[in-house]
């Protein structure tokens, strides 16, 4: 990862309380203030397991993963801590807890107006990494598991995310088999490319969604299939996360970002 301004490396975990974030178990954890730091804790090596769900509380909404919109809750798979959202327990347009102390913390400089874009654009899931700022070259990955979903089973990676709410999503449908690039501007998703090489993943099964940017270039993969490559009017900055379908049920676990 290349991320404008440091060198952060991130993997969702399989630590206990008390992990390498320092995150214990107690519930519903406080927020950082406004002040602090978007970024607190110090980059973990990408072949270290220990980082992004370190110690958060099973069952509860995460803290190092700041949701923005859906239901995303902390779920224990062997031992380790993986993130799920489930859109069967959302309704859109309803808006997340604590909204206006996570628009402090991601856009302390315009957080009053990141807040109204979000409320103004419920439509979809999605959140952000809190350990990551300002994302631009370098490559995105996520491990995924479908679970169900009446319409679509669906995964993406989120990226590009601005101070205005407007953000990117690199998503695959096992429906169709296939991948898409959305541009999501004021909550609506314009597509940018749809299609490419089919791929089938079984619900149930752990797979991995890769995404590379550099520069106006994107290409993403599924597993080892490379299934989307694009090019954008001008280089692409800002934060990364997931984002999701209303009624998807995923899991996703060890996101990195290099």
């Amino acid at each position: 990862m290349r991320p404008i301004g440091s060198i952060a490396v991130l993997a969702i975990s399989v630590a206990g309380c008390g992990g390498v974030f320092g995150i214990g178990c107690d519930p519903e954890p406080p927020l950082p203030s406004p002040a602090a730091d978007v970024v607190p804790p110090p980059p973990v090596s990408a072949a270290d397991p220990a980082g992004w769900l370190a110690g958060e509380p099973i069952g509860a909404e995460p803290l190092m993963f700041v949701v923005l919109a859906g239901h995303w809750t902390v779920r224990d798979d062997a031992g380790e801590r993986i993130l799920r959202v489930d859109g069967t327990n959302w309704k859109t347009g309803t808006p997340p807890s604590r909204l206006t102390e996570k628009a402090a913390a991601l856009f302390p400089a315009s957080a009053a107006a990141f807040e109204a874009r979000v409320q103004a654009g419920l439509q979809f899931p999605y959140g952000v990494v809190r350990q990551i700022g300002t994302f631009g070259d370098g490559e995105l990955q996520v491990d995924f598991r479908l679970v169900g979903g009446a319409s679509d089973q669906f995964a993406s990676l989120l990226f590009g995310l601005t101070e205005d709410g407007n953000h990117y999503a690199y998503r695959y449908n096992t429906k169709d088999g296939d991948t898409a690039l959305w541009r999501v501007v004021d909550g609506k998703r314009e597509r940018l490319h749809h299609g490419g090489i089919p791929v089938a993943v079984p619900l149930g099964e752990w797979r991995t969604l890769r995404l590379n940017i550099e520069g106006t270039q994107v290409s993403g993969w599924v597993n080892d299939t490379q299934a989307l490559t694009f090019t954008f009017p001008a280089p692409v900055a800002g934060r990364v996360g997931l984002w999701s379908k209303v009624d998807s049920v995923t899991d996703y676990r060890r996101f990195t970002a290099r």
